[in-house]
C-alpha cells in the first residue's frame, strides 16, 4: 500500500460514492475505481460492498479505515512538524562549547537567542576543544563553539571574534608587589606555570606562542577547571594564562594581577565549527548568523 492509495480509499469511505470523491481529488471516476480494485487486489479482500450505486465498507474496510485516518493524521502531523521547523517555530541544537567560551560566553548568547526563538530545544556540551573536535566528527553535535586549534581538514571554521589571554599573578607575587607589571618574557623560566590539561585550547596557544618565541617554561601543576586555577594562582601557588573573559571581574577588583609580556601579546579565535558534510538547517544557520551579528 501507498499513501496515495489510502487517502483515495479514505475519501470513497467517507463520501460513499466514487463520482464525488473523484471530484474532490480531481481525478477521473475510471481512475479512482481502479484504484480501489487495485488495493483490493493487492490485499486480496473486499473493502466495499457496492449497494445501490453507493459504496459501502465491508469489516475488512472498516478496519482498514480506522488504520488509513491513523496513518494520515501522522503524516498531516509530520508536514506540520517540519512546517514548523522550517519556520524556527520548534527544533533542535546539539552545541559543544569549549570550556572558557561554554561558562563566560554561551550562556549570555544562547539565553538571548532563546528569547527570540522561545520554542526551540538545545543541549549543550562543555569541554576542551579536542573533544569537541571529536563529537563533530562522529556527528554527537550540530556545531561547535571554540577557542583552540582545530585539526581535522572535515570540519570548517568560522571566525566568530579575538580574545586575549592575560598573564595573570597573586598580589602577593613579586611582581605585583614590586609594581612591575610589564616583564620580558624570559622571566617565566623558573616561575611555576599552571597550565589547562592537554587537549585545552588554552593551553595549546599558549604554549604554541611561547615555543615560537623561544620562552622557557616549566609546568608545575595542571589543572582542568579555569575557577580552579583562578583560585590557586589567587592563593600564591603559581602563574597562570587565562582568557581576559574569564578573569577580568577579579583583575578589576583587585584579588588577580594582569602581567604584560613585553613584545608577546598572547590572543586566539573564537570560532564556530561543525562538519563540512553537515546539513545546515534553517535553525542551525539562525545560530550562525546571530552569534556573528552579536560578536561584531
Amino acid at each position: 500500500m501507498n499513501l496515495r492509495q489510502l487517502e483515495l480509499f479514505t475519501e470513497v469511505a467517507e463520501t460513499g460514492i466514487v463520482s464525488h470523491a473523484a471530484k474532490k481529488l480531481y481525478m477521473s471516476q475510471p481512475a479512482v475505481s481502479q484504484t480501489i480494485a487495485d488495493l483490493e487486489d493487492l490485499l486480496g479482500l473486499k473493502l466495499f460492498d457496492r449497494l445501490k450505486h453507493k459504496m459501502q465498507l465491508t469489516f475488512a474496510g472498516e478496519i482498514l479505515y480506522q488504520y488509513s485516518k491513523k496513518i494520515l493524521s501522522l503524516v498531516d502531523e509530520a508536514e506540520s512538524q517540519m512546517l514548523d521547523m522550517a519556520n524556527l517555530k520548534m527544533g533542535r541544537l546539539r552545541l559543544g562549547a569549549s570550556t572558557t567560551i561554554g561558562i563566560y560566553l554561551l550562556p549570555h548568547l544562547l539565553g538571548e537567542f532563546k528569547q527570540k526563538y522561545e520554542t526551540i530545544q538545545s543541549t549543550c556540551v562543555i569541554d576542551n576543544t579536542s573533544v569537541i573536535e571529536e563529537m563533530l566528527l562522529t556527528n554527537q553535535l550540530d556545531i561547535g563553539f571554540v577557542e583552540g586549534l582545530v585539526h581535522s581538514a572535515e570540519i570548517v571554521i568560522q571566525k566568530v571574534m579575538d580574545d586575549e589571554i592575560w598573564l595573570i599573578c597573586s598580589p602577593q607575587h613579586r611582581w605585583a608587589r614590586e609594581g612591575r607589571l610589564v616583564i620580558d618574557p624570559v622571566e617565566i623560566a623558573g616561575e611555576a606555570l599552571i597550565l589547562r590539561e592537554q587537549g585545552s585550547g588554552t593551553r595549546e596557544v599558549v604554549e604554541k606562542k611561547l615555543k615560537e618565541h623561544n620562552v622557557c617554561y616549566e609546568v608545575w601543576h595542571v589543572l582542568n577547571n579555569t575557577e580552579a586555577i583562578k583560585r590557586a594562582v589567587a592563593a600564591d601557588i603559581g602563574i597562570a594564562f587565562i582568557s581576559q573573559m574569564a578573569v577580568k571581574d577579579e583583575i578589576e577588583s583587585g584579588r588577580l594581577v594582569n602581567i604584560k609580556l613585553n613584545g608577546l601579546p598572547i590572543s586566539r579565535e573564537f570560532k564556530l565549527i561543525w562538519h563540512k558534510d553537515k546539513y545546515r538547517s534553517p535553525l542551525l544557520n539562525a545560530f550562525i548568523h546571530f552569534v556573528i551579528g552579536n560578536a561584531e
